[in-house]
């Protein structure tokens, strides 16, 4: 799943932990695993090495097309965190570290993954093996973007809805 509803999800999951940020960031970390169960589409990144016969062995290839790959990871990262702290902090009330602590805790398994294919050493290789597991196991990918980009639409709504409705608070 791309950033963006992660980092919705995770904000709205640790706006119910308002005063314990620890809790927030974890509560965005498993949020994680179970968005990327949710049938999705991803955006392709170029520099992207897919191991068919073992997923493991997946990589990302540092050169030209990594850095254009980054610049696409980073403009759906800050627009995940500028839609979180918008719609939480300023639009909720939540403290913008509860809020920080729900975003990073959701984006973190994914730039695990980054260090995982630069070092694949435990505990990397476990938290790489449950990634995997969640997203290839328990959900189909999406081949169209219009679809998959509709369910990105719905996820982020839904929890901006609940995030809204209190249903996450205490």
């Amino acid at each position: 799943m791309v950033l963006t509803p992660h980092s919705i999800a995770g904000a709205a999951i640790a706006s119910f932990f308002k005063l314990n940020p620890f809790t927030a960031f974890f509560a965005g970390f498993l949020s994680h695993f179970f968005l990327d169960a949710v049938p999705h589409w991803d955006y392709k990144l170029k520099s992207e090495y897919k191991d068919l016969e073992n997923p493991m062995n997946g990589d990302l290839i540092i050169g030209r097309d990594f850095y254009f790959d980054l610049v696409k990871i980073g403009f759906d990262a800050l627009l995940g965190l500028s839609l979180a702290v918008f719609f939480f902090n300023f639009g909720l009330g939540v403290s913008l570290e509860i809020v920080l602590a729900g975003v990073i805790g959701a984006l973190a398994p994914d730039a695990l993954q980054f260090v995982y294919t630069k070092w694949r050493k435990e505990p990397l290789i476990s938290l790489q093996r449950t990634h995997l597991l969640f997203i290839n196991f328990f959900q189909k990918k999406i081949e169209s973007p219009f679809w998959g980009l509709s369910m990105y639409c719905f996820v982020v709504v839904l929890f901006l809805f609940l995030g809204s409705l209190g249903v996450f608070s205490l």
